[in-house]
């Protein structure tokens, strides 16, 4: 069972919409890939994230299968989003009652996304490592990891962002590359967008001038550490970049 609906925005911004609970009818919370949540009388676990779309499959419930998953596709005008469904017979009223919101709630989230503010995060690589760093203050965050950067200023393009916060937070030049990964809704409102960076001198030191910690991560080491939460959320994007 299938609905599809359309939205004039950038399949990587509407993926933002894919990792939030609200998207789906749930609570104000991400839903990374593993995480589990109820729906059709069942609980599901979030399989996969991408630009490309998001899928779920049951886990525990009164019948032996199903699956959820959302497709966006890319087109001159913007984004065509299908929503599909694999469950019993039973559910199938039900369960397409739920994609049509799921759809509207995509449209609609997605249109006032296209004026949020961006804040950028630098995919930093060096060998097979991953540069991360922990959170000093506000209270609420301190002890967190996540990616080095922040707010996009007004006038200034997202590459530019990336290069700005690299110097100002770890005192190094970064090469900035392609956008990484889906968006990721943020409080407030605001949306994250990743790129992926080198440094521009492969023995530069980064130092964390506004942080309490750094530390180059290992693709098998990026879940030894808390993250923010919606940096949680792009972990396994991390793990495919490395």
């Amino acid at each position: 069972m299938i609905v599809r609906s359309f939205v004039a925005a950038p399949a990587r911004l509407v993926s933002a919409c894919l990792a939030v609970g609200p998207t789906f009818g749930l609570d104000e919370r991400y839903l990374a890939p593993g995480d589990e949540f109820p729906l059709l009388r069942g609980r599901f676990r979030v399989a996969s994230l991408s630009v490309s779309g998001w899928r779920a499959v049951l886990v525990a419930g009164p019948y032996r299968s199903g699956t959820l998953a959302v497709r966006l596709t890319s087109t001159d005008a913007g984004t065509l989003v299908t929503c599909s469904a694999a469950v019993p017979p039973l559910l199938r009223r039900r369960a397409l009652e739920v994609l049509s919101s799921v759809a509207q709630r995509i449209v609609d989230r997605s249109l006032v996304l296209t004026d949020a503010p961006v804040v950028v995060g630098a995919v930093i690589v060096r060998g097979r490592t991953l540069l991360a760093q922990q959170r000093a203050y506000p209270p609420a965050a301190a002890g967190l990891w996540e990616l080095p950067g922040g707010r996009v200023e007004p006038g200034e393009s997202d590459v530019d962002a990336v290069r700005r916060e690299c110097q100002e937070e770890l005192g190094v030049d970064v090469v900035v590359g392609a956008a990484v990964g889906p968006d990721v809704v943020l409080r407030k409102g605001r949306v994250l967008r990743l790129y992926g960076a080198t440094l521009a001198d492969p023995n530069a030191v980064p130092h964390p001038h506004d942080h309490a910690d750094l530390r180059w991560l290992t693709a098998g080491q990026l879940g030894a550490v808390p993250w923010l939460p919606a940096d949680r959320v792009l972990l396994p994007t991390l793990r495919q970049v490395l």
